[in-house]
């Protein structure tokens, strides 16, 4: 998307904009630091009940984004809308993901670590999704030759 998001620190209170993205952030164990969701980041469900909803993914409540003073937000270009992002970025450090298959989720997650000082869970998270991917493939090649042969 051709953006450049620089921190001077690590964040402390980010906002998630999406909520696939919402339980990265609860994976890499951001806790306290997420201050702020969307109301269809649903999981998880302490998250849920517990965070402040800055409104939807293609509808973000800009006076409570305001309001949570958030030194980073998070989105995604399929998920936010252009106008909202590009109010919010006038103010606030936004980074925002374009996923189109495995390896972009991928990056998505080790970016994200980089962005939120969580390096470590982030690349053990990449690892054992590599993993289940690649028995995933091993199954499926064996399981086609498999039929194959019986046919």
């Amino acid at each position: 998307m051709n953006r450049e998001v620089l921190l001077d620190s690590q964040p402390e209170r980010i906002i998630s904009l999406v909520p696939s993205q919402t339980e990265l952030l609860h994976s890499l164990g951001l806790g306290d630091r997420v201050v702020g969701i969307t109301k269809f980041c649903l999981y998880p469900d302490e998250w849920y009940r517990g965070k402040h909803r800055i409104g939807g993914t293609k509808d973000v409540i800009l006076e409570k984004v305001a309001k949570l003073a958030p030194d980073l937000i998070i989105g995604n270009k399929e998920e936010n809308k252009r106008g909202d992002i590009e109010m919010l970025e006038k103010e606030y450090p936004v980074w925002m993901s374009d996923i189109f298959n495995l390896e972009d989720s991928l990056k998505m997650i080790q970016k994200v670590g980089e962005l939120t000082g969580t390096s470590e869970p982030a690349e053990k998270l990449i690892s054992e999704i590599q993993e289940e991917f690649d028995d995933l493939e091993k199954w499926v090649a064996a399981n086609v030759k498999e039929q194959l042969s019986v046919a």
